[in-house]
């Protein structure tokens, strides 16, 4: 088993807000994709695994922790997708995505948009320096603060949204478009949203 709490972290912007950067501090198990494993050294930590097609690993890094290596060369899959699989297979519950976004616009939404086609009963948070992504099914409640940005992506026309506690509430509303969700506001400590079917993405923006 891998200790929990695990954090996978990507080969994008390593955190420099401060609810992610102690996420990966208080991280019992570092999953590092590929050449995220060279920021994560620059940065004083060490890593569980390092996962990937090792085509952007610094040679002594990779030479240093050949034993922690789990070379994928699979085309099929990015190095993000590779990772929570392996996460997944080892039986880890939750982990914590950093390091998704930054340097690559289109490396930042395909990783987004990984966890709506990620199946699997590991719950996965992606965390940016401004804010967090999770899939919700069925009916959730949400912990939040007055005036917080919030959006919500959905990437199957057909699922009716019912909020409570925003802004502008949905009431068995389609998301037509991925951009008919977003910029929508909280307005207590917490809301609700209720599906008819599916998942969406959630995204709330830090205080």
């Amino acid at each position: 088993m891998i200790p929990e709490p695990v954090v996978i972290l990507a080969n994008g912007n390593f955190p420099i807000h401060p609810i992610p950067k102690q996420r990966i501090m208080d991280a019992n198990s570092i999953i590092c994709c590929d050449g995220a494993v060279n920021q994560l050294i620059d940065n004083g930590l060490e890593p569980h695994t390092i996962i990937g097609d090792l085509d952007s690993i610094d040679q002594v890094i990779k030479s240093k922790y050949d034993e922690k290596i789990i070379h994928l060369p699979s085309q099929n899959d990015n190095d993000l997708r590779k990772a929570m699989f392996w996460a997944d297979d080892q039986g880890v519950i939750e982990a914590i995505i950093l390091g998704a976004t930054g340097k690559r616009d289109d490396h930042s939404l395909s990783n987004i948009f990984t966890l709506l086609q990620f199946s699997t009963s590991m719950k996965c948070t992606l965390l940016t320096d401004h804010g967090s992504f999770v899939v919700t099914e069925g009916k959730n409640e949400f912990k939040s603060y007055k005036g917080q940005q919030v959006s919500f992506f959905s990437a199957d026309p057909d699922i009716k949204i019912t909020s409570y506690n925003l802004k502008y509430n949905l009431i068995s509303t389609n998301l037509i478009d991925l951009y008919c969700g977003s910029l929508n506001e909280s307005i207590d400590d917490y809301f609700t949203l209720t599906l008819s079917h599916g998942k969406i993405l959630v995204y709330q923006v830090f205080v």
